[in-house]
């Protein structure tokens, strides 16, 4: 549910939809999602002083709270 999330909010976000790719590694208790994007995407993915980025980070961590699950964002290149 949660990688279903992050590539939806990710993919409304950017102007490339298509080039998005999410690498995750699921734990008992940890989804850890590797996000890549196309070079012109990733201004508006990380947004101004990294506020959107830490806004989705935000948001994906309250949803997982309430699932009792955690989850760990990374942007790679």
């Amino acid at each position: 549910m949660l990688y279903r999330l992050c590539l939806f909010l990710v993919r409304s976000l950017i102007d490339s939809p298509d080039a998005v790719r999410i690498d995750r590694i699921e734990t008992e208790r940890v989804d850890l999602f590797f996000l890549h994007v196309g070079k012109e995407d990733r201004g508006r993915i990380l947004g101004k002083g990294g506020r959107t980025a830490s806004a989705l980070r935000t948001f994906l961590e309250g949803v997982a709270a309430g699932l009792d699950r955690e989850v760990v964002v990374e942007i790679i290149d």
